[in-house]
């Protein structure tokens, strides 16, 4: 089974070409999927939520955000799953984080935001993301899948050796 890492229509081939020269890693992902996931857009609180030495390694401005598939993108990175960093967590709670930026955003427009009354909080949703995680090999375990589309996060830079890269 392989992972993937695309780039986007408007990212050049020198991007690509830094991919190859200096590996895929937190500094050198694509515009279109980025780093860290939904524990990276609220550090503070994802830090306070850990709390403590479970999977210390779980770095999220360093972590790689993957697909099990390239879709339809024509330039990607394609590996093999090498580590048991790897996390998977549900994306529709980082759909619901991500949110708070956007209204963050539209206070600053508009002078008010958008959220309604009840919305759970950023504090509540993290603690659901963090919940949300699972080894990628328990959920590929999963007869049925509990996330419709799964944040997946390789917690660890992608050695040049592993890949290959389609453009």
């Amino acid at each position: 089974m392989y992972l993937y890492h695309f780039f986007g229509k408007s990212e050049s081939a020198e991007k690509v070409r830094k991919v190859m020269e200096n590996g895929l890693h937190s500094k050198t992902v694509s515009m279109f999927l980025g780093c860290g996931g939904g524990g990276g857009l609220f550090p503070d609180i994802i830090n306070r939520i850990k709390n403590g030495d479970i999977d210390e390694y779980l770095d999220f401005e360093e972590a790689v955000k993957v697909k099990f598939s390239p879709y339809n993108f024509k330039k990607y990175v394609r590996f093999p799953i090498f580590t048991k960093q790897i996390y998977v967590f549900d994306k529709e709670i980082t759909t619901d984080l991500f949110t708070y930026i956007e209204n963050e955003y539209v206070e600053e427009m508009d002078g008010r935001g958008f959220i309604e009354p009840g919305f759970p909080s950023k504090e509540e949703l993290m603690q659901k993301y963090w919940e949300s995680r699972m080894h990628l090999d328990d959920y590929l375990d999963l007869d049925k899948k509990p996330y419709q589309d799964p944040e997946i996060l390789v917690f660890e830079s992608i050695p040049i050796s592993l890949y290959q890269v389609f453009k």
